[in-house]
């Protein structure tokens, strides 16, 4: 497979930022009028949908029960914990906010992995891209 051209990656990225950076607005948007987790639960639904259609026009065979299963649980998860959290959070504070609250994570996990003994001390690299990352959600 070839590389991909500089050009692509460029766009790529552009689409990356302004899709993820702003599903917090457009949650806060969207739950002025569905509520919270039917308008989550719809996001999931159709994002699956697409993704399973990409996947069968590739000719990827079924998934197999076990497949189902974990999708279900991790969906679960992300609906009633994650996304599902940020969405009912968003009817009581600012979706900027909401954003920074969860641009903490990254900066819990290093963390919580080196105090945990679970990985390395940060480097300075490390912790130059945690705080640029933040920066960079709260600008």
């Amino acid at each position: 497979m070839p590389a991909p051209k500089r050009t692509q990656v460029i766009i790529a990225f552009a689409a990356l930022y302004v899709i993820w950076g702003s599903t917090f607005l457009g949650i806060r948007f969207a739950i002025e009028t569905i509520p919270p987790f039917l308008m989550a639960g719809a996001r999931f639904a159709l994002a699956g949908l697409i993704m399973y259609a990409i996947a069968w026009s590739q000719g990827i065979g079924k998934s197999s029960w076990a497949n189902w299963r974990t999708s279900l649980i991790i969906g679960a998860c992300l609906l009633l914990a994650g996304n599902g959290g940020v969405t009912i959070s968003e009817k009581y504070i600012d979706s900027g906010l909401a954003a920074l609250i969860v641009a903490v994570v990254p900066i819990y996990i290093v963390l919580l992995g080196w105090v945990s003994g679970m990985a390395a001390r940060p480097s300075p690299i490390v912790w130059l891209a945690l705080v640029g990352g933040f920066v960079g959600v709260g600008i």
